[in-house]
């Protein structure tokens, strides 16, 4: 058997079907390099959708806390215009009660009177009666005028200056204490209410007690004459007139019968400012009574999709511009309400009654920003992009 090596001449047979190919004209693998690329792409472009809806998500909930921001600032000043409407109430309860005693006092003493000089003959032995009866309701006035209403008046002018300055202070202090604490953080890592300065109290201011027909002795007289002109309303022909009548009435009890006028008694009432707005009413936006409500995020969840996005290109952060500006929107959001009156009655009659309520606004920024340098111009433009 034979045992001599093969033959190169085999091999060269067998290799010369697939002559090689030179390195230049190789194509294999090219199909991975176009993979490799496509799935770098691929890549960068979930971690925009993941980013995109991170930041919906996020947004919308930053803009709850924003909502509940500014909602809860208009509940507390509503709930302080309702406190003070209902001071009012009861101070003018006793204030009408004060001038009822005074007029049946009065009464007594111009009969005591009448009954001296004219009535003589008339009145009898009834006259020392009567000089007694109007003793003791002079005791009586001077009693309650002393140990109930002067005190009344003094307590509910001071609780009502407190209420007033102090409201929109606690409302601050709910947004930090309570709708912060938990409920919305995260994202909300803190929030306040606009406008911060100047510093802006409910709009009421006090009312001297006679001199002024919203004061408590004129609106007081007016009760009385109310009652002593009902009967009127059974006569069809006087009706019209009733309301005059009892007006008249009113204003010469309350001037003629009030206690004297002192600073530390006032009651507060609405302030008008200007007159030119009528706040409260429905599809109105006068600024004093709109509260904005901001939320601030101090960290977003975004970093990760932003290293994400440069790993996928290499470090050239394709796109992070607009990425960068889209997740710049999360760390505000904002919110406006206001509170208002939800009654029928004139506006002399808001400080009077507990129907003040709060509703959300659209967002209008206003006075709020136009005040700022180089945003004044501005402000119609961002009021046109905000539409929460």
């Amino acid at each position: 058997m034979s045992t001599a090596p093969p033959s190169p001449a085999l091999f060269d047979d067998a290799r010369g079907t697939n002559p090689r190919t030179s390195l230049g004209r190789d194509d294999s693998g090219a199909v991975m390099v176009i993979g490799v690329f496509m799935a770098m792409l691929v890549t960068g472009f979930l971690y925009y959708i993941v980013g995109i809806g991170n930041t919906l998500v996020y947004r919308e909930r930053l803009q709850d806390a924003a909502d509940a921001i500014a909602f809860s600032g208009a509940v507390v000043h509503a709930r302080g215009m309702n406190l003070i409407a209902m001071i009012n109430i009861v101070l003018l309860l006793l204030m009408t009660i004060y001038l009822a005693m005074r007029l049946v006092e009065r009464a007594v003493f111009g009969l005591v009177i009448a009954c001296g000089t004219l009535l003589i003959l008339v009145c009898g032995e009834a006259v020392p009666a009567l000089e007694s009866a109007d003793q003791i309701l002079v005791r009586l006035v001077e009693a309650y005028s002393r140990g109930v209403l002067q005190p009344a008046l003094q307590l509910g002018h001071s609780a009502q200056e407190v209420i007033k300055n102090t409201f929109p202070g606690i409302a601050q202090g709910r947004v930090l204490t309570s709708t912060l604490s938990g409920t919305y953080s995260p994202p909300a890592d803190s929030g306040l209410l606009l406008p911060v300065v100047p510093y802006r109290t409910l709009p009421v201011e006090p009312m001297p007690l006679e001199s002024n027909p919203r004061g408590l002795c004129i609106r007081a007289g007016r009760n009385i004459g109310d009652a002593l002109t009902f009967p009127l309303s059974f006569l069809s022909f006087l009706s019209p007139f009733r309301s005059l009548i009892s007006g008249w009435i009113g204003r010469i009890i309350g001037t003629s019968l009030c206690p004297p006028d002192r600073p530390s008694w006032r009651n507060y009432d609405m302030d008008y400012g200007s007159g030119d707005c009528t706040d409260g009413m429905p599809g109105q936006d006068c600024e004093y009574v709109q509260l904005r409500g901001v939320a601030i995020a101090s960290r977003t969840p975004f970093s990760n999709n932003v290293r994400g996005v440069n790993v996928a290109t290499l470090g050239r952060g394709v796109g992070g511009d607009a990425f960068g500006a889209f997740e710049a929107l999360t760390h505000i959001g904002l919110a406006q309400a206001e509170y208002y009156y939800d009654g029928e009655e004139d506006r002399d009659e808001w400080a009077f009654h507990m129907y003040w309520r709060a509703r959300f606004r659209r967002v209008r920024l206003g006075s709020a920003v136009s005040s700022i340098p180089g945003l004044s111009a501005a402000t119609s433009v961002i009021d046109r992009i905000i539409v929460h």
